[in-house]
């Protein structure tokens, strides 16, 4: 059995400028304007003023780690693209779950129940029946930028949960890093 910490990784090797440029482009169609600055001052503006739309023309994927009742949570976010993996197709030799997981006592149980039900012919998708939701799951989510925004806009937020706001918040950081306008209104 192996305890990890949950993650979230930008797979996408980007070049923030180009996408500033990309964007800016994008955006000035609408209204046949010339560009009379640096493309961030017009992509904050068009933020400011609710126009978001522009910003679905660049999609990032990250790769996220974490249980598997985190995920049913994003997978709700209906904009995104997600290849999750697979307790059915998967035979586990060992279990890895997710740190601070409330069952910490039980999860060896588990595993002797899980991997004894698979040695006696039981296959992995009927196995699976007895696993928990802090068992680990990697997925790859992509979304456009203005969903992003709303991803992080309410994963962030307190009413969120603990390893949520955790995952949430490395892709907040990622964005600060590479792509500070798209998210500098979101704390």
């Amino acid at each position: 059995m192996k305890i990890i910490e949950p993650s979230a990784t930008l797979i996408d090797d980007i070049n923030p400028a180009k996408v500033m440029a990309k964007l800016e482009q994008c955006g000035r169609v609408s209204r046949l304007s010339e560009s009379h600055g640096k493309p961030e001052d017009f992509i904050r503006n068009i933020i400011k003023r609710g126009h978001e739309s522009v910003l679905e023309h660049v999609s990032l994927t990250f790769h996220i780690i974490c249980d598997r009742a985190i995920m049913a949570e994003l997978t709700r976010h209906r904009l995104a693209a997600f290849t999750v993996e697979s307790t059915r197709y998967l035979k586990y030799d060992e279990l890895t779950f997710i740190k601070d997981c409330v069952w910490g006592s039980y999860l060896a149980e588990v595993e002797k129940i899980y991997c004894e039900a698979v040695a006696n012919g039981f296959k992995p998708e009927d196995a699976r029946a007895i696993l928990p939701n802090c068992l680990k799951t990697e997925l790859y989510m992509t979304c456009n930028l203005r969903e992003w925004r709303h991803v992080l806009r309410l994963r962030t937020s307190q009413a969120a949960h603990p390893q949520m706001r955790l995952i949430a918040g490395q892709i907040l950081a990622t964005f600060k890093d590479k792509l500070p306008v798209i998210v500098e209104d979101i704390t």
